[in-house]
């Protein structure tokens, strides 16, 4: 527990290990297809607090960190108790009251993840907080936790210039393997000041509804089921056009009635002439890592967890495949190069068989 604490604050100021940001960029381009962000993030000047929406799960940070790649994450320690999965991810340790009941962790075992955030921010850092706390793939937020409110607030008293930036997390289809994402990036939050005679919690709650107004401005933030269904579907025929999926779900949630999207031209069948058997290359050439993700994520208790179990799956799995296909690159090259070819063509081919339904 001692090791936890001083890993946490040697981190002050720096960015995640060069290890943990390939490891992210690795996992999320092979699952993901385009990533796209909108909107341009000001000039990195003194200390960043990025506040994200928490749509799919662990992956969500390695979805953040393809717009900010410097930064550093509050992460929950239940992704850090595991020596797996401490090959996937690290940070500033998160530890609730359940917590310390559940694992019979000491409070002094870990520095407060405010007080850690804090000196990584006065350090000049860019820090990523999930206000949410969990993730859920829902038509609204779950409440807007005050973590990032206290770090902000707490340094604007301390004088200390930090930006607080909001950032929407769109996937059109959380589930799915090559799937559409877009980081929505909305303009730095302005704090507001502090008030003559003004109790410091009553200051700090406005902050944070500043903080959660524009995070909901970026993010998901439908009426209810029905809405969220309807708003999606616009979203993903704006998408099929070349439009952006997540200026099309902004916009269209913003409507009080949505008229049913235009019906998609159907596809013929014979381009699984051409997209079959790329299709089955890539099966067949990452059979072990797709079985293990696909087991992996079928023990997924909720859509929004099944992304993060078929990386890990894959992830370990690939640790026993890759030897094996050295081998046989070494034992039959040009057998294993036609196949390797065959299978990144089907990988790019991917989401034009499988469209974002």
């Amino acid at each position: 527990m001692t090791k936890s604490r001083k890993t946490a604050s040697s981190a002050t100021g720096a960015s995640l290990p060069w290890r943990y940001r390939l490891v992210a960029c690795l996992l999320r381009t092979a699952y993901f297809g385009r990533i796209g962000v909108r909107g341009t993030p000001p000039p990195a000047k003194g200390a960043r607090l990025v506040v994200s929406s928490h749509r799919n799960g662990a992956i969500d940070g390695y979805t953040v960190l393809k717009a900010f790649p410097r930064a550093q994450f509050l992460v929950s320690i239940q992704l850090l108790r595991s020596r797996m999965l401490r090959w996937m991810f690290t940070g500033i340790a998160v530890v609730r009251e359940k917590d310390r009941k559940r694992y019979g962790i000491q409070r002094a075992a870990f520095a407060d993840p405010v007080d850690a955030g804090c000196a990584h921010l006065r350090a000049g850092g860019d820090l990523v907080v999930f206000p949410e706390g969990s993730s859920e793939w829902g038509c609204r937020p779950l409440p807007y936790q005050r973590g990032a409110a206290r770090m902000a607030r707490r340094l604007l008293e301390e004088g200390v210039p930090v930006s607080v930036l909001p950032v929407g997390l769109h996937y059109a289809r959380p589930d799915g393997f090559r799937s559409h994402v877009e980081i929505m990036l909305g303009s730095t939050i302005t704090l507001p000041a502090r008030e003559a005679e003004e109790p410091t919690r009553q200051w700090e709650k406005r902050v944070h509804e500043a903080i959660g107004k524009a995070l909901d401005a970026v993010s998901v933030h439908c009426r209810d089921e029905t809405h969220f269904n309807a708003v999606q579907a616009r979203a993903r025929h704006a998408l099929a056009a070349g439009d952006s999926y997540a200026e099309a779900l902004l916009a269209a949630q913003g409507q009080p009635e949505l008229a049913p999207p235009p019906t998609q031209p159907h596809r013929s069948g014979l381009h699984w002439i051409w997209d079959g058997p790329l299709l089955a290359c890539l099966t067949l050439a990452c059979l072990p890592i797709a079985l293990a993700g696909w087991y992996a994520g079928s023990k997924a208790d909720g859509r929004n967890t099944v992304t993060f179990l078929r990386m890990a799956g894959g992830f370990f799995a690939s640790f026993v495949w890759l030897p094996i296909a050295v081998a046989l690159a070494v034992w039959q090259p040009w057998i294993a190069l036609l196949l390797g070819v065959l299978a990144a063509m089907g990988w790019w081919r991917y989401p034009r068989m499988c469209p974002q339904e």
